[in-house]
C-alpha cells in the first residue's frame, strides 16, 4: 500500500494571514502535501506555534509582517526572493471584516478595511509577478467572499473591498495571459474561525438568524484544490451558490430576502472585526 498523495512536494507557498483561521488551515495542508510554506503574519507567537504543528517543521518558515506595512512587505518580500526563490503559488489570505450599516461606517474604518483586503493584496502578489512571468509559471490565489460576489446587508464596505478582488483578478489574467501565470479566487461563506461573528440580527430584539458555515480546514482543502489547478474562480458551500444564482436569477427578490432577514433597523456601533 502506497503513502498518501504528495501534490506540491518541492513548491514554495506564501499565505499571508498564516497564524490563524483559514491561514493556519491552509499552511497545515499545504504543508502535510510537501510543501515548502512561507507563513506570513503579524505575530510571531502564533507563527511559532503553527510550526510547532507542522508535522515537519522544516516545511514552514515564519514571515513576521503585517500586509498594511508597504516598507515591511517589501523588505520581506526581498529576503524571500533571495533567501527562497520565487514562490510557486501565493495565496492572498489576510482579510479583515467590517459590520456596519452604510451610513454608520467611517471613512477611518473603509480605509482600514482596504488597507487590509485591498493594498495588502497588491503589496503580497506584485513583489513575485516578474519572477512568476520570467519563469513562466506560476498560481495566484485571492481569498474573496461570497459577499465579493453579492453585496448583503450591514457589509457595504466589505463587500466593496471583496469586489475588488474580483474586478483585480479579471485584469490581472489579462495581462498575464499567455505567460503562465494563473490567478484564481475563492470565495467562502460564513467560516467557523473567529474572524466575524456567525449569528447575523434581525432587527432589533429580534432572535438571530444563523447561517450556514464552514470549517476553516474544509475551506483550506479548497485552496489547495484551487492551487493545483486553473480553475478561474470558486464559490464554496450551498448556501453561496445559492446566493449567486438567485443574484443572477431574481435580484429583486433577494433585495426583498435579505432586508427581511438581515436588515438591523437600530443604529449601534460596529468596530473592525478581528483579522485572519
Amino acid at each position: 500500500m502506497g503513502g498518501p498523495v504528495i501534490r506540491f512536494r518541492g513548491k514554495l507557498v506564501l499565505i499571508t494571514g498564516a497564524s490563524a483561521g483559514i491561514g493556519r488551515a491552509t499552511a497545515l495542508r499545504f504543508c502535510s502535501e510537501g510543501a515548502k510554506v512561507l507563513a506570513l503574519a503579524r505575530s510571531a507567537e502564533r507563527l511559532e506555534r503553527l510550526r510547532a504543528e507542522c508535522a515537519d517543521t522544516a516545511r514552514l518558515v515564519a514571515v513576521v509582517a503585517d500586509v498594511t506595512d508597504g516598507p515591511a512587505m517589501a523588505a520581506q518580500a526581498a529576503a524571500i526572493l533571495r533567501e527562497h526563490g520565487v514562490p510557486d503559488i501565493v495565496v492572498a489570505n489576510a482579510g479583515i471584516g467590517l459590520d456596519a450599516r452604510f451610513e454608520e461606517t467611517t471613512d477611518e474604518a473603509l480605509r482600514a478595511l482596504f488597507e487590509v483586503n485591498v493594498f495588502g493584496v497588491y503589496r503580497t502578489v506584485r513583489p513575485f509577478l516578474p519572477g512568476m512571468v520570467r519563469r513562466g509559471s506560476g498560481r495566484i490565489l485571492f481569498v474573496s467572499s461570497v459577499v465579493g460576489k453579492r453585496g448583503t446587508p450591514h457589509y457595504s464596505g466589505y463587500a466593496a473591498s471583496k469586489f475588488a478582488l474580483h474586478g483585480m483578478a479579471g485584469a490581472l489574467r489579462a495581462e498575464l495571459r499567455g505567460t503562465g501565470v494563473t490567478v484564481g479566487v475563492v470565495c467562502p461563506s460564513t467560516t467557523r474561525t473567529g474572524f466575524q461573528e456567525h449569528a447575523l440580527r434581525h432587527g432589533p430584539g429580534q432572535r438571530r438568524v444563523r447561517v450556514a458555515s464552514h470549517s476553516a480546514e474544509s475551506v483550506a482543502r479548497a485552496i489547495v484544490r484551487m492551487a493545483g489547478s486553473r480553475r478561474r474562480e470558486m464559490v464554496l458551500g450551498l448556501e453561496g451558490k445559492l446566493l449567486v444564482w438567485t443574484n443572477a436569477a431574481a435580484p429583486g427578490f433577494l433585495d426583498w430576502l435579505l432586508a427581511r432577514l438581515l436588515v438591523r433597523r437600530e443604529p449601534q456601533e460596529n468596530p473592525l472585526s478581528e483579522r485572519r
